[in-house]
């Protein structure tokens, strides 16, 4: 009998993409990869983008460690020891040689320890993925084309845990794109922890590259920051008939003193005039971020502008949250924290304003034609996304996921998008 191996992701894109490399890596070797139930091992591959993150790692690795064997990778325990602590924990190994995992369940009841190497000069660790694991999508593939961040924000420790930048061969990544294409996959998204850092080729020579792969419908990016938006990124991605039209960028605020003291490499000008020019080459673009609120010395005057600002810009969604203190990080200890209860009411008001326009946008999709990639079928219904990346419900016509079905809007539902099928 096979023996079987759960894998539990928390956190980013990236962290999925490896995690769905290790899963195709162990059945290739013989093992039962199982989403859900009880298993003789479990991988943890972990995330400590906030305290929050860490904390939660720990206490899913805890609960695994209760019923069998775990293996534990990823940013948590890079830079926790304690992991290797945790009793029926049998290996650690950070975010180095992650497919080591692999090879320590050959050793089976051995505790091989601690595994865990420095980030200092790593090198890019190849992994590939088939479209042979259903861990986490059946018709949308990430691929990740980078790793490592050379930023240096000071509410940040990913650098600490994933390295300096350092990029995956263009022609990998074709390659990849290919093979998940012949798979069946209709969505490819070209991820990694700073997309915009990615320098074996000129990033938009390599979108420009995938986009013209055979069979391939759909093309997206993960998070950019808006100084790789400029003319020649925006001329080229327009040309690409199946580059959507969604663009997510890593802002966090709006406000040239917040950024200036979280050390972002543009101001508020740059910000609007690269809005401006996504619009200018993709009229219909729906635009996206991340903002942190609550941020050391931020005032309701600063909060108040990045809510401007962002109304202003018409931004559909903002993946916004109450600043967290990260021991490590220069804003840990900087002077003039915001009360955690204002932070949270910051973040609450921020929702609010920007679900306005987002209904406000949503009702602009009456009577339009739309195409859903459908993703998940439930209760009746079809789930999915548009081209312009909203999230979509249609009623079930014998729909199959990966199915690009027209529909029309017609109405909305906490934040979805409605549709009648044509």
């Amino acid at each position: 009998m096979k023996k079987t191996v759960s894998i539990i992701t928390l956190g980013c894109r990236v962290n999925q993409y490896e995690s769905c490399a290790v899963a195709e890596a162990l059945t290739a070797n013989g093992y039962e990869v199982v989403k859900n139930g009880v298993s003789d091992y479990y991988i943890v591959n972990t995330c400590t983008v906030t305290a929050e993150s860490q904390r939660k790692s720990k206490q899913i690795v805890r609960r695994c460690a209760e019923k069998g064997k775990v293996l534990v990778m990823g940013c948590a325990s890079q830079i926790d020891p304690s992991f290797a602590e945790i009793e029926n924990v049998i290996y650690v190994c950070g975010n180095r040689e992650k497919l080591s995992v692999v090879d320590v369940l050959y050793a089976d009841d051995a505790k091989c320890g601690n595994g865990v190497i420095s980030m200092d000069n790593a090198p890019f660790e190849e992994m590939h993925i088939c479209g042979n694991s259903d861990l986490f999508s059946e018709c949308r593939a990430f691929i990740k084309i980078q790793d490592g961040c050379n930023g240096k924000c000071t509410y940040c420790i990913i650098p600490k845990c994933r390295g300096s930048v350092r990029s995956r061969e263009a022609d990998h990544i074709i390659n990849e794109a290919e093979r998940l294409i012949k798979k069946g996959y209709k969505e490819i998204i070209l991820t990694g922890i700073e997309v915009s850092a990615y320098n074996k080729i000129p990033l938009p020579q390599l979108i420009k590259s995938v986009s013209e792969l055979k069979g391939l419908e759909r093309l997206r990016l993960g998070s950019l920051t808006p100084n790789r938006i400029n003319v020649d990124f925006m001329e080229t991605v327009s040309e690409c008939v199946n580059f959507m039209p969604h663009i997510h960028l890593s802002l966090q605020s709006c406000c040239d003193e917040i950024l200036t003291a979280m050390k972002r490499p543009y101001k508020k000008t740059d910000i609007i005039d690269k809005v401006n020019l996504i619009r200018k080459y993709i009229p219909n673009c729906i635009i996206t971020a991340d903002i942190i609120v609550g941020f050391p010395g931020e005032t309701e005057e600063m909060f108040k502008e990045t809510v401007d600002t962002l109304k202003e810009l018409q931004l559909f969604h903002v993946h916004s949250f109450p600043y967290s203190e990260r021991e490590g990080t220069p804003a840990a200890v900087m002077p003039n924290s915001v009360p955690k209860a204002i932070r949270s009411e910051r973040n609450n008001c921020l929702i609010s304003e920007i679900n306005i326009v987002k209904e406000n946008i949503l009702s602009s999709m009456y009577g339009k034609e739309i195409a859903v990639l459908v993703e998940k079928i439930k209760d009746g219904y079809a789930y999915g996304h548009t081209e312009e990346f909203i999230e979509s419900k249609l009623i079930n016509k014998d729909y199959t996921v990966g199915s690009i079905v027209k529909a029309v809007g017609e109405s909305q539902e906490n934040g979805i998008l409605v549709a009648t099928p044509i």
